[in-house]
């Protein structure tokens, strides 16, 4: 087994879903694989700083942006004020 394969099972692992495969194999490779180790020491992280951004939620300029660009297409516009087209209006 490749460990693209692997890593995919523990993707599918930090996302709470199933693997296809047993957990003490993937524990196997990964302290076997430095490769496996290191990528999955990396997709923990990224995984807790997106937690952490969403509990965040988004900026108060995202959020006007958004509300924004819903306005103009709720009017009619079809596209975000700053979206492709806009200078020609």
């Amino acid at each position: 087994m490749r460990c693209a394969q692997f890593r995919t099972a523990l993707s599918a692992r930090l996302d709470g879903e199933p693997t296809g495969l047993p957990g003490a194999r993937l524990d196997r490779h990964v302290a076997r694989c430095a490769g496996c180790r290191v990528w999955l020491e990396r997709a923990e992280q990224l995984r807790g700083r997106v937690r952490a951004s969403a509990a965040e939620g988004p900026s108060v300029e995202w959020s006007a942006r958004l509300l924004s660009g819903l306005g103009a297409q709720g009017a009619g516009g079809g596209q975000a004020p700053d979206g492709p087209g806009a200078e020609e209006r």
